[in-house]
């Protein structure tokens, strides 16, 4: 279990480091992310470098217990790392297509966003966020992104800070920190919902959105924190890496 256990973290190593590469690759990872909105950054990573196209995961037990479908012969779990313990443990979930159904079986219900229910959704995001969408759906999800992301620094700027130590971001004072890690998180956030609702997220954004100014240009440094629609913790694989584990922590890209 420990060879293996090791063998996924460096997995989750390699592709933090993958993501963070270019603008394509960091796409590619909000996309899967989108539609994985429920798992934390950490599960979203494993199950993206093992299944990127994956739509729908569970484990063993409620696949066949809660759905009463069973996993098809010869399917391979996604290995999940649970970071909460003293050592590694591994978990495993399988994917919908990994699945096959009864006669009673029940399937997931994915919710699909359409074009004749942008009002009602718009008014809702109103009421709810209190923007509003009078210059269309796109521009209210990415100004409540960026609220979500103002509300998520200001309660979580302490934590961001120390650790970025080594990262692209040494050097730069707390004020340029917190507008560069709030814009890309903003931006991020808005392609991840925009992905999620099928809305072609490439056509409203260019890949100079998700940079900014750095010591390698063409380093994207966008996948620090989970989205701030997460009720994120302190206690995510990055971190019990850093604490347990032998290699670089899966979050800010550091210097080579």
């Amino acid at each position: 279990m420990e060879n293996k256990a090791a063998f996924y973290i460096q997995l989750a190593d390699r592709t933090a480091r993958q993501i963070t590469s270019s603008y394509q690759s960091w796409t590619d990872f909000l996309t899967t992310a989108a539609r994985l909105y429920k798992y934390p950054y950490h599960e979203q990573l494993m199950i993206y470098a093992q299944r990127p196209e994956a739509t729908a995961c569970a484990d063993y037990e409620l696949w066949n217990r809660q759905m009463g479908r069973y996993i098809r012969r010869g399917s391979k779990g996604i290995a999940l790392i649970d970071p909460t313990s003293d050592r590694p443990q591994l978990r495993y979930v399988f994917d919908v297509a990994d699945t096959v159904g009864r006669k009673k079986s029940r399937k997931p219900n994915l919710w699909v966003y359409q074009e004749a229910h942008e009002n009602a959704v718009s008014k809702a995001l109103e009421n709810h966020f209190g923007v509003p969408g009078t210059e269309g759906f796109p521009d209210q999800v990415e100004r409540i992104a960026n609220q979500l992301v103002n509300d998520y620094w200001q309660d979580n700027s302490r934590d961001i800070l120390g650790i970025v130590d080594g990262s692209y971001l040494e050097g730069y004072n707390e004020f340029s920190i917190g507008a560069a890690l709030r814009s890309a998180a903003a931006v991020s956030t808005t392609y991840c919902v925009m992905a999620r609702c099928g809305i072609e997220p490439d056509a409203h954004f260019e890949h100079e959105d998700f940079l900014r100014p750095q010591r390698k240009p063409s380093t994207n440094w966008a996948s620090k924190s989970c989205p701030p629609s997460k009720n994120c913790k302190r206690n995510t694989l990055s971190s019990w890496l850093r604490r347990k584990a032998p290699m670089r922590s899966t979050g800010v890209p550091r210097k080579k």
